[in-house]
């Protein structure tokens, strides 16, 4: 081996065993890597050079002969990342499972990783805010069986569950839209019985049945969502932790607050994209007024605690 790659190789080893044996005695390094203390001292000015253009001293590698004894600092880039928390964890899965990761595949993969290597505690609230973040962009078996029925022209039937939950009626519609909005699947069709276009929840749906039945191509009006205004806006307040997010997101429609937090409006939306968003923060956020919401993100905090 040439002496430049003695002497590089000798460098190489130079910095984790003096990150291992921080404080050395010079002498002590020079018998652990079989040098003569003159040789060693060469070495370690050299290694004082290393950095990146335009090569200053000191970017990369922090190293100190004090006192007789060598300490070496590394930029923090050469430390081991630090671990995820719970909250970024799932953030992380969020933002996996947006893109829809076939089974096997190595999204998916990555995602089951990421669920490992959480201590154990991290992975208990980490699956607590998974069940707080509506993840998923798929939704239930009769979304195949509607965009047929939509492709084919095909009446459908089924009960419907409207707001009051045991208020469950039999619907015959023409189906005409099938779209998702804020995590939530719907069909925009025309009731058959009321003669008039509604938009229908899928997750209010029960005993769906393709009958099988045409109708001819029917004029829509463009599907809509209820406007969250109609519920007035919702005031939610922020610790000074989540505050640098809103701050970008919402810009300048953020209030700030006294203590470093912020605090926003939003639409009142739909009860359960709000409470999902706002349990997101795992605890960073609260819900200031209306009393509703309040009361919407509390029962679904005790629903998720209880589970």
């Amino acid at each position: 081996m040439s002496d430049v790659h003695e002497r590089l190789r000798r460098l190489l080893l130079v910095v984790p065993y003096v990150s291992r044996h921080p404080g050395i005695g010079v002498d002590a390094l020079a018998r652990a890597l079989g040098l003569s203390r003159e040789e060693l001292l060469r070495d370690l000015d050299l290694l004082t050079l290393v950095g990146r253009p335009p090569f200053q001293p000191d970017d990369f590698i922090d190293l100190h002969v004090e006192n007789d004894k060598v300490t070496v600092e590394l930029d923090q880039r050469f430390t081991k990342p630090p671990r995820l928390t719970p909250a970024e964890a799932a953030a992380l899965a969020a933002a996996g499972e947006l893109l829809r990761p076939a089974a096997g595949g190595a999204l998916a993969t990555a995602l089951a990783k990421l669920e490992k290597v959480l201590p154990a505690t991290a992975r208990l609230r980490y699956h607590a805010l998974e069940r707080t973040v509506d993840m998923r962009t798929t939704g239930s078996a009769d979304l195949g069986e509607i965009a047929r029925a939509i492709a084919e022209r095909s009446e459908l039937t089924f009960d419907y569950a409207g707001k009051v939950r045991d208020a469950v009626e039999a619907r015959r519609v023409e189906p005409l839209e099938l779209f998702s909005h804020r995590g939530q699947w719907y069909l925009s069709a025309w009731d058959a019985v009321r003669t008039d276009q509604r938009l229908f929840r899928i997750d209010r749906m029960a005993h769906l049945v393709v009958t099988g039945r045409k109708f001819p191509p029917r004029v829509a009006a463009p599907s809509h969502v209820p406007d969250p205004a109609e519920r007035g806006e919702v005031r939610v307040r922020f610790s000074a932790v989540a505050a640098p997010y809103l701050r970008e997101r919402f810009g300048s429609e953020v209030r700030e607050l006294a203590d470093g937090g912020v605090e926003v409006r939003v639409a009142g939306d739909a009860e359960r994209w709000l409470t999902q968003w706002v349990l997101s923060f795992g605890g960073e956020a609260e819900v200031v007024e209306p009393a509703w919401a309040r009361a919407a993100v509390a029962r679904a905090a005790e629903q998720a605690l209880a589970e």
